[in-house]
């Protein structure tokens, strides 16, 4: 075998079946969301800075956590920050500020709900896991530290495709 690190040009047509042969799966899988984003509709207008939407979770007058976001591009709700007073923890505040978000954002056809945290804040890592949330990314913040992406489908076919591409991937537990 001969590795050159630059060529002039490559054979045709052999070089284009090639390409066709070698990219066949994610022409595939490319297919597969381009007919999961047509069945969800169009998208949502691009154009300037998407609106914040906050969420309150009160009891009487009294403010006990909020959520505020706003939508980017995609379709996607992208949750910026959040918090439940300390004395109302434990109590469903935050699980139902989710519930909120989600029916509000899927009514203006976001199609997931995306969010950062710092790896530390286990309760509401846990929390958004098990409200269908799913580990989508890592990053570093120099004012946060390490993040973990957090993603939420809100759509029965974007969730199936999201599973059969990702969890394969996924080494099983031992």
């Amino acid at each position: 075998m001969q590795v050159a690190f630059q060529a002039e040009r490559f054979p045709e047509p052999a070089f284009s079946e090639l390409q066709r042969r070698v990219f066949a799966d994610v022409q595939a899988e490319s297919a597969a969301l381009a007919q999961v984003l047509a069945d969800e509709g169009p998208a949502l207008p691009d154009g300037g800075q998407a609106p914040m939407l906050r969420f309150a979770a009160r009891r009487g007058d009294e403010l006990l956590g909020w959520s505020v976001g706003w939508m980017e591009r995609g379709r996607v709700y992208y949750m910026a920050h959040s918090g439940v007073v300390p004395e109302a923890r434990r109590q469903g505040v935050y699980a139902a500020l989710l519930d909120a978000v989600v029916a509000h954002v899927q009514g203006l056809g976001a199609v997931s709900l995306r969010s950062q945290h710092s790896v530390l804040n286990n309760a509401i890592l846990r929390c958004k896991l098990r409200h269908g949330f799913h580990v989508t990314g890592f990053s570093h913040s120099p004012q946060m530290g390490a993040l973990v992406e957090l993603t939420r489908h809100l759509h029965p076919a974007r969730q199936a495709l999201w599973r059969e591409r990702v969890l394969p991937l996924v080494a099983p537990a031992v």
